[in-house]
């Protein structure tokens, strides 16, 4: 039951960009932050407080409940592709700070021990996703900014998720290459 719990979760997070746009539609405009506080939710009890993935949703809806509660709510629940880039971008940027970096970690999970070449392989790769996700906040951000919904729901809920995919992609064949020559 909890896979399931946490396939849903993040099928409807992944898609919560469609979401807004339908609900905005169809004028269901307050009942948004309802849809995200609650996916957000399961997706810590499916996870458990003391998964980092709990902190990092948990983060995200303070937030987005805090500007629910002080501006716009349409405009505050617009903000969690915001949120969320800005989040990971701490987290990257912090395990490049405080080492090991976390494209470091999942490496030593997948292969074991690393060797000096692949540390500094995978501290280039936390980097690079660091880069992405300050431009994909940006961008985000703007979308937000400039009051069109389509222009958000475009970007938010399929442009970036293309980009990332790119990036794995591209990541994924460039690893294939440095591995083979080392």
């Amino acid at each position: 039951m909890p896979n399931l719990l946490r396939l849903a979760t993040t099928g409807l997070l992944i898609a919560y960009p469609l979401i807004v746009w339908a609900f905005v539609q169809h004028g269901y405009i307050y009942s948004l932050f309802f849809v995200l506080a609650t996916a957000l939710i399961l997706q810590v009890l499916s996870f458990g407080l003391g998964n980092p993935r709990s902190y990092i949703a948990l983060s995200a809806l303070a937030m987005i409940g805090l500007m629910a509660w002080l501006f716009d709510p349409l405009v505050s629940v617009m903000y969690y592709p915001v949120w969320m880039s800005a989040i990971m971008l701490f987290i990257f940027v912090g395990t490049l700070i405080r080492p090991p970096a976390i494209i470091t970690r999942l490496a030593r999970l997948m292969d074991g021990e690393l060797s000096p070449a692949a540390i500094r392989y995978t501290e280039r790769v936390t980097l690079v996703w660091a880069v992405f996700f300050a431009f994909n906040g940006a961008i985000a951000w703007w979308t937000v900014q400039s009051g069109n919904m389509a222009l958000w729901t475009i970007y938010n809920g399929i442009i970036s998720y293309v980009l990332m995919g790119i990036l794995m992609a591209l990541e994924w064949s460039i690893r294939r290459v440095v591995k083979h020559r080392h």
